[in-house]
């Protein structure tokens, strides 16, 4: 299923030969995401406190470059315009994140009103331009204070999280329907205290950073039930955001390596969906005497019933049947004919399309969003002026094709959100990796569409993937 790329002409309209016509459900939501602190920049600015990821930022040799997102792509000033790009490319909904520490500076307590002016506005210009808000708590920028109080390792913080949650739907709760609590609690539980690339990068006991995982789930199940409880509509939806292990059976004819697949799958992947869809820990999600404290009550509160599933698709590695191996399956981590992107991550479509099915075949998942997907490539202007990005093209084109063919084995995928729309502060790659289809010129910030952003446009215009 090789894309075969076609022409930009003069007007941005996108013309290409093609074999075969996918054409998604009507009402199909296509979006695009970011994150305040990726793009936002204005990091003191308006009464904000210093973020976590601020302070992390200046630590010699996290970033590379020793850049940071003092600046980032300046949307905090320039949102107006860039909304303006995403009403352009028919952009039909966009998911993005408010910041903790613009929001509420002490982490607790006083709320900052400018803040909430910001995101009250921002709101606005997105439905006056048609596009439809999708709200995200937590994308890892944690008010720097309350990460010195104790971060995720006090549920303290959880508590302070659903204080967040409630100032923020009490301003924009009558505008915005979908709700996300937190992004990727995967990377917050890997990283934040357990490695040096997601701030604060600390490095302590399995148990500590097994309790901090624990209390991020409960700080969403304590927000989920306050934003249901504040919102005026009775139309609210809530949903949380996941990256996952995802693996892919190695022969997809073979039912052995399916089903080998799949127990990988759900053994790697069942610690972060148990607790919200069974309200309980799967017996291997922690090592014997590293378990956090938990209530029955805490358990109930985490497994609030959600209205979607927000799932975050990258890449994943092929698992084979093995009959002498303890758990049935042997993974395959590494296999050069795969190509990878500047981020040095596989390509691996397919994982598209078994995550989708893995997921709404083993939980009660009313629908689902595919909440990010996209890719990093060096990205040049060449002499006309343009960024000829091909192989985002062909990434996003077979990734999209795998969601397509779970929408129609049945599976109720209900939009996509393309990450990025625009490029912006990458974490610790800074800005050597570029994933968005909007060109920025870090120096000037001048935006620049590049041929997948006109792609992108003619797909969302066709509701359609042409092959």
């Amino acid at each position: 299923m090789d894309f075969q790329p076609g022409i930009i002409s003069a007007k941005g309209k996108f013309v290409k030969k093609g074999q075969k016509k996918l054409k998604f459900p009507e009402g199909f939501v296509w979006g695009a995401a970011c994150s305040s602190y990726q793009s936002e920049g204005a990091w003191n600015e308006d009464g904000k406190s210093p973020s976590s990821w601020d302070v992390f930022c200046k630590k010699p040799g996290i970033v590379k470059g020793g850049s940071d997102a003092t600046v980032a792509i300046d949307h905090y000033h320039r949102y107006k315009s860039d909304i303006k790009i995403m009403k352009d490319i028919g952009i039909k909904a966009y998911r993005f994140s408010t910041s903790w520490p613009r929001i509420i500076p002490n982490g607790t307590g006083k709320v900052n009103e400018k803040g909430l002016d910001h995101y009250d506005r921002y709101v606005d210009e997105l439905l006056k331009n048609g596009i439809r808000p999708f709200l995200n708590l937590y994308h890892w920028d944690l008010p720097n204070v309350q990460e010195l109080r104790g971060g995720f390792r006090s549920k303290e913080t959880s508590r302070a999280f659903a204080d967040y949650a409630v100032a923020v739907v009490k301003r924009v709760g009558d505008r915005v329907k979908d709700w996300m609590t937190f992004n990727e609690i995967k990377h917050i539980w890997e990283g934040c205290y357990n490695s040096n690339w997601n701030a604060p990068g600390l490095h302590l006991s399995e148990k500590i950073n097994n309790q901090a995982y624990h209390n991020v789930n409960l700080a969403h199940g304590l927000a989920a039930n306050a934003i249901r409880a504040y919102s005026p509509r009775n139309d609210v939806e809530i949903g949380l955001v996941h990256a996952l292990w995802i693996r892919m059976p190695k022969d997809e004819k073979s039912k052995k390596d399916v089903r080998a697949a799949e127990k990988c799958f759900l053994e790697k992947s069942g610690r972060l969906i148990d607790p919200v869809y069974k309200g309980e820990y799967p017996e291997n999600a922690f090592s014997p005497g590293t378990e956090p404290e938990t209530t029955k009550e805490e358990m109930r509160v985490i497994s609030t019933p959600m209205d979607f599933f927000g799932l975050n698709v990258y890449g994943g590695f092929d698992v084979s049947h093995d009959a002498k191996a303890e758990n049935g399956w042997r993974e395959i981590e590494s296999d050069p004919s795969v190509p990878v992107t500047s981020m040095n991550w596989g390509v691996t479509p397919s994982a598209m399309y078994w995550a989708i099915k893995f997921v709404c075949d083993n939980y009660d998942v009313k629908k689902l969003y595919v909440t990010e997907n996209g890719a990093a490539y060096i990205d040049t202007v060449t002499h006309d002026g343009k960024i000829h990005d091909w192989d985002r093209i062909d990434f996003l084109a077979k990734y999209i094709a795998e969601m397509k063919r779970a929408v129609a084995g049945g599976y109720k995928v209900d939009g996509y959100f393309l990450w990025s729309l625009f490029d912006n502060f990458e974490w610790a790659g800074g800005y050597t990796q570029r994933l968005g289809a909007v060109y920025v010129d870090y120096p000037t910030q001048k935006r620049i569409y590049k041929d997948s952003a006109y792609w992108y446009k003619d797909l969302i215009r066709k509701n359609a993937l042409t092959i």
